[in-house]
């Protein structure tokens, strides 16, 4: 009997531990949202996408900890570990999110600028070669242009 109590107090405490690894879920969806500002559809596929993905996470604590049988009490285990995250923890780790992200943004806009500088030294060396093969390329056409409009001319004189 006791050691029942003690897998039914396990499994409890495994739902409140899901709860609260689906608030951690939460708050980083809400942080990335927070920076990317997705339009109306990628909204809904981002939405569709977290909730099978914090369904994913229900089962599988669900199946590790009670080898798949479903209690009323480990909704309650969920929620209330939802409910601690959401009221506690998440003011104080909500704000270390965005600076996390904030960081990771800026590091990454810099690498990108390290990826992109020697590009950026290739054309500025290329552009003024380029310009010159432009302004060649047109000199054949505009030859063209000018026989035809001398033949006109000259066709007309006769």
């Amino acid at each position: 009997m006791e050691s029942t109590i003690r897998i039914q107090l396990y499994i409890f405490l495994t739902s409140i531990y899901g709860g609260l690894i689906s608030g951690l879920a939460y708050d980083i969806y809400r942080t990335t949202r927070y920076y990317f500002k997705p339009k109306k559809i990628a909204t809904l596929l981002e939405d569709l996408l977290f909730w099978i993905g914090l369904s994913l996470i229900f089962f599988y604590i669900l199946n590790k900890s009670s080898g798949g049988s479903l209690r009323g009490y480990m909704f309650i285990g969920f929620f209330i570990g939802g409910l601690i995250y959401l009221k506690i923890l998440s003011k104080l780790l909500f704000p270390l999110w965005l600076k996390l992200f904030k960081g990771i943004i800026i590091l990454i806009r810099y690498i990108m600028k390290i990826i992109k500088l020697p590009f950026i030294r290739t054309k500025t060396l290329l552009l003024p070669k380029i310009k010159k093969a432009s302004r060649l390329k047109r000199i054949p056409k505009e030859a063209f242009h000018e026989i035809k409009r001398y033949k006109r001319i000259l066709s007309n004189k006769k």
